[in-house]
């Protein structure tokens, strides 16, 4: 059974080895591995762990942001969700969903409403169609040659 959770210091090892997994899979463009430094100035509420037998074998985190955007009214809260990773064996099991449930449901309990996802992922299809489950619409699309 997986088990959803907030991140803590104890974790921060195996988020480590989990991102570096993530940058070797190279499936997102030009997306570094997080060093445990970096990992732990990231905990707090909006970091969360999916948890296996012991094992952190998902995680994703993000950060209020106070909106200029044009898609949300000026000067309001959202949540922006900065990563979503879930260890390869992992991934059908629906892990990533709950994971995302799990960090909007937070920003909502605390009443930001709003939330924000990008990608560089290089099968932005199949991003694509994670988020829209979600509730995420298209905001804008941004391409490179």
């Amino acid at each position: 059974m997986v088990m959803i959770r907030k991140c803590t210091m104890y974790d921060v090892p195996q988020i480590a080895e989990l991102s570096r997994l993530w940058a070797e899979e190279a499936v997102t463009f030009a997306y570094p591995a997080s060093n445990v430094e970096k990992i732990s100035n990231q905990l707090g509420d909006y970091f969360w762990v999916a948890e296996q037998k012991n094992r952190i074998i998902g995680y994703t985190h993000g950060v209020i942001q106070t909106s200029q955007y044009p898609i949300f009214p000026l000067n309001s809260q959202f949540l922006e969700i900065h990563e979503v990773y879930v260890h390869p064996d992992y991934r059908a099991d629906g892990i990533g969903h709950q994971l995302v449930d799990r960090i909007t449901d937070e920003a909502e309990a605390k009443g930001v409403t709003h939330a924000l996802v990008g990608s560089s992922n290089l099968d932005w299809q199949r991003i694509v169609g994670f988020y829209e489950r979600h509730g995420f619409k298209m905001w804008y699309v941004q391409m490179y040659r």
